[in-house]
């Protein structure tokens, strides 16, 4: 009897402990929306038997929480295998978070204005490493919030 109440306050204070932990490490990219739209303009790629070097390449991703994915433009879908907020004691960035896909490509994100004052923006890098000529390929993203339009009721 002892014993399993003993059992029973410990699993609750795991449970009480867990839940205070998850709320406290909520995504700050959440507060303005759970769908964002990545753009970039260039990418930086290192080949094998080459330096790593700039090419102009445009595109779009949707960093989409609410379905747990990333959606390339050509509708290629890859599942968000984790994500976290990481902060550094005395870094000028505030916080950024860290998005890794089931595919081992990285987001990596830190906000344009870390109190939303001036802007939602969001601003990094996605960083894919590949097999074959490239084995590696960087593109800086900006990514804004996707405002869904209000349904009519």
């Amino acid at each position: 009897m002892i014993i399993r109440q003993s059992l029973r306050h410990t699993f609750s204070a795991v449970v009480v402990a867990a839940a205070a932990s998850a709320s406290a490490a909520e995504n700050p990219m959440w507060r303005t929306a759970l769908v964002w739209s990545c753009q970039y303009e260039m990418a930086i790629q290192c080949e094998r038997s080459r330096d790593c070097a700039p090419v102009m390449v445009k595109g779009t991703i949707e960093l989409d929480y609410g379905e747990n994915r990333v959606v390339e433009e050509t509708s290629t879908s890859h599942a968000i295998k984790r994500h976290y907020v990481q902060t550094i004691a005395g870094s000028p960035i505030a916080s950024e978070v860290k998005v890794e896909l089931i595919n081992n490509q990285v987001l990596w994100l830190s906000p344009a204005d870390d109190a939303g004052t001036f802007s939602d923006n969001w601003v990094g890098a996605i960083l894919s490493p590949k097999a074959g000529v490239v084995i590696q390929d960087l593109r800086p993203v900006a990514c804004k919030p996707v405002r869904r339009a209000a349904r009519p009721n």
